[in-house]
């Protein structure tokens, strides 16, 4: 057995890991929710910006799930993928009567 090679990080290439280091890199976390924005208003809802995101898990296939919070009231699924794209996944709602898992602790605000 050659031992020269380095062990496997599988962990490197978890995007959920990116989700986590976004609280860190205050400049990464604006470019996250620009993306996260972008991908709710392809959908055709319209997000005129990021009010919060909150961290739901990783999806069997890899990808990290992401609650996102719109400054207009919309709440939205979204997925980071294992290559870091973004796509749009379901509103909130549609989202948390599939799978049981709440996206945010309170409704949104009434705006």
């Amino acid at each position: 057995m050659d031992d020269s090679q380095p062990a496997s990080t599988p962990w490197r290439s978890t995007p959920f890991v990116l989700v986590i280091a976004l609280v860190a890199a205050p400049a990464s976390a604006q470019l996250a929710q620009q993306a996260f924005q972008i991908a709710v208003d392809r959908f055709g809802d319209r997000c005129q910006g990021v009010e919060t995101t909150r961290a739901l898990g990783t999806a069997s296939n890899g990808d990290a799930l992401v609650a996102v919070a719109c400054t207009n009231g919309g709440r939205h699924v979204v997925a980071i993928h294992t290559d870091n794209s973004v796509s749009y996944l379901s509103p909130c709602q549609a989202f948390e009567t599939r799978t049981g898992i709440t996206c945010f602790d309170s409704p949104p605000a009434t705006r």
